[in-house]
This record gives C-alpha cells, structure tokens and sequence, in this order.
C-alpha cells in the first residue's frame, strides 16, 4: 500500500501543477480579452470554477499524505506514546469507515449526474463531478497507507523485556 501511496503522490504533484497552470493560463487570458480586447471569454469562468474543484481535492488528498492538515493537540499531547498511538489509530479507522461512506455515495452521486451538460463548456457535468470521488479515493489511500505503516512500526520505547 505504501508503493501505491508513493504513486499516487507524484501523480496528484503533476495533475496539481498542470491544474494551477491551466487556472492560471485561463484567468490571465480571460483578463486580457476582456478589459483589453473587450471580447470576454464566457467560459473562463466555469473553466476554473471546475479546475479549481479538481485542484481542491486533488490538493487535500495531498494534504493527508504529508499530515499537514491543522490539528488542536492539546488533549493528545497529554497522553504517553502508547496512548498517542492507540488514539491514532482509533482516529484513522473512524476517518477511514467516514470516507469509504462519502466515497461510496459520490460515486453514486457522479453515475447519476452522466446526462448533465454544463452551461458554459458543454461539458458532461461527470467529469468535473469525478473531481470529487477521485480525490476521497486518493486521500482513502493515503490515510490506509498510514495506518498499515502505524501498526508496522514498533512503539516507542521498544519492547518490554
């Protein structure tokens, strides 16, 4: 599970940048065009309005990955290392039974949403959709990831004799 978390953080890196190019590319030119060629681009806005869907999800799966989501420690710092480790593993499987539910159920919310077109683009509405399950599915991974590494790694202190 690790080697498939490494994979799938270099490719949500890619996907990020390409994203953030792309938004990036559209809003300057959606600028240009329309306060110095007075010939708005009416898709601009819908374009990044979905990128930046993509881009949320594909960025808070990474997010888990690196662990840098904020957290209140105030409570967990109190207990010892044994204590800390049972209560992040109690946190990954309830966060990990939370996601496997939202998963399934934007899975489902995608397959019903495949003969919607949007307005602008006249995109199906699946694909920015999709952004959703994908980044839970990513992030699921992650998060499972670092739950198999927790039960591999010894708990501090070492073993008792």
């Amino acid at each position: 599970m690790y080697i498939l978390s490494i994979w799938i953080e270099k490719f949500e890196k890619v996907i990020a940048a390409i994203l953030v190019a792309a938004m990036t590319i559209i809003i300057a030119l959606a600028v240009v065009f329309r306060y110095f060629f007075n010939a708005p681009i009416y898709w601009a806005s819908e374009a990044s309005i979905f990128l930046m869907a993509w881009l949320t999800f594909i960025g808070g799966s990474l997010g888990l990955k690196y662990k840098s989501q904020a957290s209140v420690t105030f409570l967990v710092d109190r207990f010892s290392d044994q204590g800390k480790r049972i209560l992040e593993i109690i946190s990954y499987t309830v966060i990990l039974v939370f996601m496997a539910l939202l998963i399934s159920l934007s899975y489902q919310w995608v397959f019903s949403a495949q003969h919607q077109i949007s307005t602008s683009m006249r995109i199906p509405m699946w694909i920015p959709y999709l952004s959703v399950p994908v980044g839970l599915t990513f992030a699921f991974i992650h998060l499972l990831s670092h739950l198999i590494e927790l039960f591999k790694k010894p708990a501090q202190g070492g073993e008792k004799l």
